[in-house]
């Protein structure tokens, strides 16, 4: 604290301010919150007693009534695939590359479930990262870019009920929710319907930072509906997006 005022600490047997997610996957289950019971998760021995039961069901879920905010990372190393969980360089190694594919859901099954995605990345011989490694990132952050870059509708607002006007009927497949986090997770249950479909579209409790639906198939619509069924106070949410 005294000499990098501003540096976050990582499962600590005092502090912790971020979590472990459970496994080293790049992903986590849902529902997934920010919130802990304690103020440091610890290791081996000096680990509360209920953290390794059920297969760290805490980390890897949090608790909606925790007191200390402590969001999880889902970490995994970029040379994971094929068998491979590498998180040091090696020569010729290049096929344990996570493919693209498989990074982007990462990246739904972590970002998109209110976690931090940490990919391991390693420098090669010559102190650099390897050329091969780099060369994915950057595919992965345009693929990223490309799909969440320009919604079709966005809005934002407080209260149990928001509506989403499109300019005419439009195919979407994706639900992007965000909620003002510098005042808390409040929401404990939503659903989002559409003008055009019977019922709802998706359901969800944890939102947090951010939440994303990927939709089955796309459907065709030009108004939704965000209906919060419970929260513990209210529901403050700073971006709903749609593409």
């Amino acid at each position: 604290r005294r000499y990098q005022p501003d540096c976050l600490f990582y499962h600590n047997g005092q502090l912790a301010e971020a979590r472990w997610g459970g496994s080293e996957s790049g992903t986590v289950g849902y529902p997934c919150w920010a919130t802990f019971p304690y103020p440091a998760t610890g290791a081996g021995e000096s680990a509360p007693k209920d953290i390794p039961k059920n297969d760290f069901q805490l980390l890897k879920q949090g608790d909606p009534n925790g007191a200390y905010w402590m969001p999880a990372m889902a970490d995994a190393p970029l040379r994971g695939y094929n068998g491979r969980h590498e998180w040091f360089w090696e020569a010729g190694d290049e096929k344990h590359i996570f493919p693209l594919d498989k990074l982007v859901d990462m990246y739904y099954k972590s970002v998109g479930r209110n976690a931090t995605l940490v990919l391991g990345l390693t420098p090669d011989n010559r102190g650099l990262m390897p050329d091969e490694d780099v060369h994915r990132l950057n595919e992965v952050g345009a693929e990223l870019k490309k799909r969440f870059s320009n919604p079709l509708a966005q809005t934002s607002g407080a209260g149990a009920l928001l509506e989403m006007q499109l300019n005419k009927p439009t195919k979407i497949n994706q639900i992007v929710l965000q909620e003002d986090i510098a005042r808390g997770e409040r929401v404990r249950r939503y659903k989002i319907e559409a003008e055009a479909e019977n019922g709802s579209i998706v359901e969800g409790s944890s939102i947090g930072h951010k939440r994303i639906h990927l939709l089955e198939h796309h459907i065709e619509t030009d108004r939704l509906r965000l209906v919060i069924s419970d929260s513990i106070d209210k529901p403050l949410i700073q971006n709903w997006s749609v593409y």
